[in-house]
Formats: C-alpha cells, structure tokens, sequence
C-alpha cells in the first residue's frame, strides 16, 4: 500500500494541491530564484503535509550515482574549516567524487535548507559540520534518503557516524598547562552556549580545575561566539568586571587572539600578567606574536577520515554508525610562558 502510494505521488500532486505549476514547484524544490516568499513558503508546506521527497523514486531507479558528495560547514571564514575541506576534497577526488561545499553562516535554517538541496542535487552522501541539536533537525537527517556523517561535532541523539577529535579531553591539556605554569586564577571565554563541542571543552576546563583543586567561578566564565570579535568583546568583559585573573583558556583560537589583542591594548602584558591558551592550532597560531600556545586537532586527517566513513555508509546503508575520535596534542608556544616546542 504504501509503495503504490509512493509511486502515485509526483511533482503533479504537489503542484495541484498547492494550486501552482510543476515549473514553480520545481524551481522551489532546486533552490532556484525568480519566485516569491509567499509560493514558496505554499509550496514547502504542501510538500510538508503530503511527506513528499524530491527525487526519492528516481533516487531508487537511477542506474549511476551522481559521484558528487556535500560538505555542510559553519564559517568558511574561521581559518579552522578550509583544511577540513582540503582534507575531504582531496580524499574524495581520489575516489572519483566531486565537492560541493555549503556555507551556513551558523544559521539553522540555512543549515536544514541545504540538507534539502543537497538531497534534492542526489548527491551520494553528505558530511555535516552541524549547529543545531537533533531536536530541531531529526526530522530532516532521519529522513534524508542519503546517507550523512557529522564532522568536528556532535548532535546528540542523532543516529549517525561521527568523527571527531576528544574536545573535553583537549581543554584539560591547555588547562593543566596553564596550571603547571603557576596560573590559579583560570578564566574561560567559551563559545556559542548551544555548540556541543563548546559544551565538552566547558566541561574539560571543569575537570581540570577539580583535579588540581581549583574553584570553578562564574566570575571568570565568559560566553564568545568562536570569533576573533567574540574573544576581544569577552576579555573586555572580564577586565570590566574587576575580577583577578592570570590565565586564559580560550575555546578556540580566533577568540584567543582577540583576547591577547584586548589585554595588549589595556596594558596587560601576555604571558606575563596573563597566560593564555587556545584550541585548533590555526595556522596563524604560529605565527602570531605572542605565538598561541593551543591544542593541535588533525583537521586534515579528520576531513578524510570523514570521507572514509562516508564511502562505508553510501556502500552499505545497513553499516552502524560509530565515532571515531582522534586524539588532541597540546602545542607550547610564547603565550602561556611556558617552555616552547620546536
């Protein structure tokens, strides 16, 4: 019953039930432009209420793959991402499959919608850098007809493959150093309060503050959004509200170079009077003066070895999905003033 029901139900139906043509439907269902807010908002919720899936029956039929995977991230302008997609680009050319890459800006909505598209493109399978919770976008990973593996981050209840590397692990690293250099008052500027992989660095900040017998303070916490922008905005917070800090741990590390910028241009000298510590080893990193003591991810390793999984799931849609969890690396430069690494 269901599969003649399946069958019957075609761009047609859509389009009669909306009261529109098959070429508006199909303009809206590919993303295309030219149609207004309106017939479109009509549109998807025609295809809501009738559980229609664009190209579900010539996904089925198709003889060839299209040979193309997605690659959904956040902010292609966080110089973290374009080595996670040098990584899947390069380790899916070898196996013959081209990239298409979606921006997010953060946004889930925009993240949904490309979810949408890239199914609506068939592409063979889907990597997703994902901000939101399983909650607001179970219905449409559930239901994707594509196999789909999340990347750096993980969105809980979610039924999927994930790779990543040990985030809360990480932030013990950093912290423990910072401790080891001396440093007792230990603030954080985490990142987005939602973000799970700011959740498991908190929570690594947490556990190394109480195994050294250190107090967490609410005083010392500050909330930043990943940016360079979100760094310089919360170390303004902290020295605004008086309290005594000397040491940083930032959740990544464009929030810890606007922190150190902050501190310099408010006479707070690094690692002097504040040491400071990031995660991701960016390449600027490095380079940057005071260089950023940070923890090192295996981003390029990690793109690939999210391609790997991928291949296994699009080859086998019954394979169990797993993490895979890469461990983290502190790296010791100048602004934590402890001793640094070749």
């Amino acid at each position: 019953m269901q599969r003649k029901d399946l069958k019957r139900l075609t761009i047609k139906d859509v389009a009669r039930t909306a009261g529109v043509s098959i070429a508006t439907v199909s303009r809206i269902l590919n993303g295309q432009g030219g149609v207004s807010e309106e017939l479109i908002d009509k549109v998807q919720l025609t295809v809501q209420e009738l559980n229609y899936q664009p190209n579900a029956v010539a996904r089925a039929l198709k003889v060839q793959e299209s040979r193309s995977i997605g690659l959904i991230i956040p902010d292609i302008g966080n110089p973290f991402f374009p080595a996670l997609v040098r990584g899947v680009e390069d380790a899916a050319q070898v196996h013959g499959y081209a990239l298409i890459l979606c921006n997010t800006d953060g946004d889930p909505d925009k993240e949904i919608n490309y979810i949408k598209f890239l199914r609506s493109k068939q592409v063979d399978g889907i990597l997703l850098v994902g901000n939101i919770g399983f909650e607001q976008s179970g219905h449409w990973l559930s239901d994707a007809a594509v196999p789909i593996v999340l990347v750096d981050r993980r969105i809980a209840g979610a039924p999927l493959s994930t790779v990543i590397v040990d985030n809360q692990a990480g932030a013990v690293l950093a912290v423990e150093h910072l401790i080891r250099q001396g440093r007792r008052q230990i603030a954080i500027v985490s990142g987005r309060p939602a973000s799970p992989t700011n959740t498991e660095r908190v929570n690594g900040y947490i556990q190394a503050l109480a195994a050294n017998r250190l107090f967490c303070r609410t005083d010392l916490v500050v909330n930043g959004d990943f940016t360079f922008e979100g760094g310089y905005r919360a170390a303004e917070i902290l020295l605004n509200r008086g309290c005594r800090f000397d040491a940083i741990f930032a959740a990544n590390d464009l929030m810890a170079i606007g922190v150190i910028e902050c501190l310099a241009q408010n006479g707070r000298r690094v690692p002097d009077d504040v040491a400071v510590a990031g995660f991701d080893n960016i390449r600027l990193a490095a380079w940057y003066k005071p260089a950023l003591t940070t923890i090192n991810q295996p981003v390029y390793e990690m793109g690939q070895l999210a391609v790997a999984a991928l291949l296994e799931h699009m080859a086998d849609s019954g394979a169990q999905a797993r993490d895979i969890m890469l461990k983290p690396e502190l790296i010791i430069r100048q602004s934590s003033g402890g001793k640094e690494q070749s």
